[in-house]
């Protein structure tokens, strides 16, 4: 799959997620940007989206389980590039929310592949809000690499 790159507005030069609405879960939380090389001394990759209301708990902070849906997203965006002709699977994510997301403003997803053999990649990284100055949350996960199936 090509990638598509934001030509305007404030996501401009960022890749999208999907290029278009495939009616599947991710779809539901919202448009999601990522960079390659965007931290890390161009190692790592952020994943980034826009947050609302719909995204709010009772408290009016950003919700854990949002939070831990778009960790799915980050974790995959830092593979990416390695799963040409392959995907992956969630063994493993762990959150440890550090701090309230801010309803209003984008959320990022640093992350980067911390080891990888024949069939699994470790991967770990933050949640952050303000380009990095905000600090919500910090995960790390486990794929396994499975061949591409797609119904």
């Amino acid at each position: 799959m090509q990638d598509v790159i934001v030509e305007d507005g404030p996501w401009k030069g960022w890749k999208l997620w999907h290029a278009r609405d495939e009616g599947r879960f991710t779809d539901s939380l919202g448009v999601v940007y990522f960079r390659d090389g965007a931290f890390e001394g161009g190692e790592g990759v952020v994943a980034a989206m826009d947050t609302s209301r719909r995204h709010a708990n009772g408290m009016g902070a950003l919700h854990g389980g949002f939070l831990m849906a778009f960790v799915d997203i980050a974790m995959f965006a830092a593979v990416r590039h390695k799963m040409i002709g392959m995907s992956a699977v969630t063994l493993q994510a762990s959150t440890d929310f550090l701090g309230a997301g801010e309803i209003g403003k984008p959320l990022e997803g640093r992350g980067r592949i911390v080891k990888e053999t024949g069939k699994l990649i470790w991967v770990s990284g933050t949640l952050t809000q303000e380009d990095g100055a905000r600090l919500v949350g910090q995960w790390h996960g486990l794929l396994r690499k499975v061949p591409r199936t797609r119904p």
